[in-house]
């Protein structure tokens, strides 16, 4: 290998300038990103029903859902979860499918469910990343030497803060926890 090197040093030289140019092509071609694309592609659909069991939820909505949610095209997987007064669809679509024609199907075949017993809660349709890992996470708290208690603040988190972080472009969803519900006590004289 050695003596073909010191035979021939014009024809390791161009061997060496092709592939030396095949490196300099893939650096200006390959994509360098700090967080990669996460396409969205799982859709989840969750319902409220609120009291009943996981049985009367399996039986009339879950299995009426998943009647009309299996002939969606392109759907990957379907997963369902039945627990006290709610009910968990999750859709998992394959990359490059378009998240958003995914949610059109998705909501066409739900409104082509019959009826829904009453006290239910419409479905509420939300498109996740592949990973359900949270990218941000806010504190709020109590500005020390204010007497403003935050358990009682808690309905206004909900109601403005958290509404308005979920209209920001990109973001697809946002919770809260912590704190305690606002609650009243009847102590009755026996």
């Amino acid at each position: 290998m050695f003596e073909f090197s010191l035979r021939k040093p014009i024809i390791l030289l161009v061997g060496m300038l092709i592939i030396s140019l095949f490196g300099l092509a893939s650096v200006f071609r390959v994509p360098v990103q700090m967080i990669p694309d996460l396409d969205p592609r799982i859709i989840s659909v969750d319902t409220r029903w609120p009291g009943a069991s996981p049985q009367d939820i399996e039986k009339e909505i879950v299995v009426e859902q998943e009647e009309y949610l299996r002939s969606i095209t392109g759907l990957k997987h379907m997963y369902s979860t039945a627990a006290f007064g709610r009910a968990s669809i999750e859709l998992e679509f394959p990359f490059g499918m378009d998240i958003n024609e995914a949610l059109i199907l998705v909501n066409n075949a739900l409104s082509q469910v019959p009826g829904y017993p009453e006290n239910v809660d419409e479905p509420r349709i939300t498109a996740d990343s592949f990973s359900n890992n949270s990218f941000m996470y806010f504190a709020v708290m109590v500005a020390d030497g204010s007497e403003k208690n935050i358990r009682l603040e808690q309905d206004w988190i909900d109601d403005n803060i958290k509404t308005r972080l979920e209209r920001i472009p990109g973001v697809s969803s946002a919770s809260f926890w912590g704190g305690a519900k606002r609650k009243i006590n009847i102590h009755q004289d026996p």
